[in-house]
């Protein structure tokens, strides 16, 4: 019996460790590789010929849905299954439409279905059971929330936290990226780091408040310092409220909530 060859995509090496483990334990496999984003990825798909593709959604460079809808038209017969931390309705249709055969949530028993995709990958749409559809009110009401901080690891625990608690959620790691999400989207409450490359976070605060769509958008600054000048100009400027760093999640996500109205 030929093993079943694969490619494992992550930019999180504890995660691909996890899945390479379980795979082998359950099936017949040959993991032929690993990329740590999208980008990385497309590039082994010109010397590799795998079956299937556990890909993750979000990635630096390249995001797990960009790359599965690159990677079909290189290969339109590749079964690619997602894998995320999160039970988002968006990212579950966005890559499904981009052709995947799977959502897998990173935190769910899937054993059983990670069983039933070796066995016959192309039977059928795979899901985790703990995959919950969003209610379309829910959709229609959901806050979004843009990060602004030049730590990936920061980045990573807000937006979680966030997510959990029901937040649609952008990211930037410096202030002009930041500044360039405001070009009419909606955006709800940005959360900015003090200090930053390029634009720091009260240059970010000031430039956003003169956008006549954003000037009243709530703004909260994330710091470690506590600097009396800063908090008189962030004062000027508009800026909502501070959170001093390291924050307690319970407390940061009241602010939130007050913030956000």
């Amino acid at each position: 019996m030929n093993k079943i060859k694969i490619i494992l995509v992550d930019d999180k090496v504890v995660y691909r460790n996890a899945i390479k483990t379980l795979l082998q334990k359950l099936g017949e496999v040959d993991i032929i590789a690993e990329a740590s984003n999208g980008t990385e990825f497309l590039h082994m798909l010109n010397v590799c010929k795998p079956d299937l593709v556990f890909i993750d959604i979000e990635m630096p460079e390249m995001n797990g849905i960009e790359a599965t809808k690159a990677a079909l038209k290189i290969n339109p017969d590749l079964v690619i299954i997602g894998l995320s931390m999160y039970d988002n309705k968006k990212y579950v249709n966005d890559l499904i439409e981009a052709g995947a055969r799977g959502y897998l949530l990173k935190l769910s028993d899937n054993a059983h279905i990670f069983r039933q995709i070796l066995k016959n990958p192309k039977a059928q749409i795979f899901y985790s059971k703990d995959i919950s559809p969003v209610k379309e009110e829910e959709e229609t009401t959901q806050k979004t929330i843009l990060i602004a901080d030049d730590f990936e690891n920061t980045r990573f625990v807000i937006e979680f936290t966030l997510k959990q608690a029901g937040y649609s959620v952008l990211k930037a790691s410096d202030g002009e990226n930041a500044l360039a999400y405001f070009d009419g989207r909606k955006i709800d409450l940005l959360v900015t780091d003090l200090n930053m490359p390029k634009l720091d976070g009260l240059e970010l605060a000031e430039a956003v408040k003169q956008l006549p769509d954003y000037k009243n958008m709530p703004i909260l600054l994330l710091t470690t310092e506590i600097n009396e000048e800063k908090r008189q100009r962030s004062r000027q400027i508009g800026i909502t409220g501070w959170i001093q760093k390291p924050f307690v999640i319970d407390k940061f996500l009241n602010q939130i909530k007050k913030a956000i109205g």
